[in-house]
């Protein structure tokens, strides 16, 4: 126990200390269409090489490391423990993504690289549209198990992110964990990260984030194929916090206009903004908020999203307007630093008027996030929804008041874990252990 503890303490350290620039190099999943079939795949596929830099890194890799190592690190409490308590301030979960060492190869990371020497990670970039509806280059990233006869494809959708080297595409995810368990995970940068960083991000602007995931699905088929892989045709959707509400926007869209042709196996969502307006409620209802970044990235990502015209002028404080730039328009700083650098007193960041949500230009902000709330549906699919009841970023409420709705229902295919997991990051390791071990 003591050599796991020393190993993992060795390996966090060495990282950190050995952080270089983010060089991951994209494939083109547009080269692949010819591979598209009218049925998903199935138990065949067409063959096709993984490119040879990749592999022969990670063969290389593999064969220097003990064999037990990723399975034994997951499956023991310790591991996720120690994620758990390096937690404080949000040091390791928000900055998991750029305190890490980048291989110029596979745009893998030193931490996570002998967490998943046994799995592939390609970044990759594919067509897709912006939310006025302009065609756009997107990117984001395939985690791939050395299984090719995969389990099924996990489509894992990001939480709150500032810095663009914190985009899948840039670094090791979290959520590719999954695949040292045989499944293929696709993550999603969204609009505004990865390689369309220089555009804003539309922050929980759910349309088109749901159509960025909805096209790397489509794109990644093919590739799949390409490459000989196999797996199960019902999908895994999953996702924390901003991820979570995606994911529930996102089963929505797959289950009202792609049921045959994207089936969905399980639903995982924890701690989401399902209840936009509500949650916008509570945070001006309050002087104080544990993640300042969020209003600042909530007025322009639904300026852009919605083409509301927002000036913010009108919003802003002085002193936001004066390290909004570089903050969070360069995309530079993770979300840990920014929130450490706004503070968290709304008064002093945003202007008397976002508290008055029937005047100009709040009231155009305020419907933008109402359509951006979940509305009531009937989800077909089976469902794990977690929350920490003593959330202190996004609001208990929010799952709170999808249960009262979905309960009112009926329905048997949902399973609900509120309990008390501490604060949104702590429990956010709580709720990737879990899924781990529901896999």
């Amino acid at each position: 126990m003591q050599k796991i503890k020393c190993y993992s303490i060795a390996i966090f350290v060495f990282a950190v200390s050995l952080q270089l620039a983010n060089a991951a190099n994209y494939v083109d999943l547009d080269q692949y269409k010819g591979y598209v079939s009218v049925e998903p795949i199935g138990n065949k596929g067409l063959t096709g090489v993984i490119e040879a830099p990749a592999v022969e890194f990670w063969n290389t890799l593999k064969s220097s490391l003990n064999e037990t190592m990723v399975s034994d690190n997951l499956s023991n409490e310790y591991f996720w423990n120690t994620l758990r308590s390096s937690l404080e301030a949000g040091t390791f979960y928000n900055s998991f993504a750029n305190l890490q060492m980048q291989d110029n190869e596979t745009g893998s990371d030193m931490f996570m690289r002998n967490i998943y020497r046994s799995i592939i990670q390609v970044p990759v970039k594919y067509q897709s549209v912006s939310p006025q509806g302009d065609s756009l280059l997107l990117s984001g990233k395939i985690f791939l198990p050395k299984n090719k006869r995969a389990k099924n494809i996990i489509i894992a959708n990001h939480y709150t992110i500032c810095a663009n080297s914190e985009a899948p595409s840039c670094a090791s995810s979290i959520e590719g964990i999954y695949a040292t368990k045989d499944y293929i995970v696709l993550m999603a940068d969204y609009v505004g990260y990865g390689i369309s960083d220089s555009l804003p991000h539309p922050y929980l602007h759910l349309e088109s984030a749901v159509t960025s995931v909805i096209d790397l699905l489509k794109a990644a088929i093919p590739y799949l194929k390409a490459n000989s892989y196999t797996y199960n045709n019902s999908l895994i959707l999953l996702g924390y916090s901003q991820g979570a509400a995606v994911t529930l926007a996102l089963q929505k869209e797959l289950e009202t206009n792609y049921k045959y042709e994207f089936p969905i196996h399980r639903v995982y969502a924890g701690a989401g903004p399902y209840d936009l307006s509500g949650t916008f409620d509570y945070y001006i209802s309050n002087p104080k908020t544990n993640i300042p970044c969020s209003l600042p990235m909530l007025v322009v990502g639904m300026d852009y999203g919605e083409n509301l015209g927002i000036k913010i002028e009108d919003i802003f404080q002085p002193i936001l307007q004066e390290k909004y730039p570089l903050l969070i328009e360069s995309k530079k700083v993770t979300m840990n630093d920014v929130n450490k650098e706004l503070g968290n007193d709304i008064e002093q960041l945003l202007k008397p008027i976002i508290f008055e949500k029937d005047s100009f230009p709040t009231s155009l902000l305020y419907e933008a996030v109402k359509k951006n709330t979940i509305s009531q549906w009937t989800p077909n699919s089976k469902m794990y929804l977690f929350h920490s009841i003593h959330d202190d970023m996004v609001p208990f409420l929010n799952s709170a008041n999808i249960k009262n709705a979905l309960d009112e229902q009926n329905l048997n295919n949902i399973q609900y874990d509120f309990a008390p997991y501490g604060g949104h990051m702590k429990a956010a390791i709580s709720f990737f252990e879990k899924v781990y071990k529901f896999l």
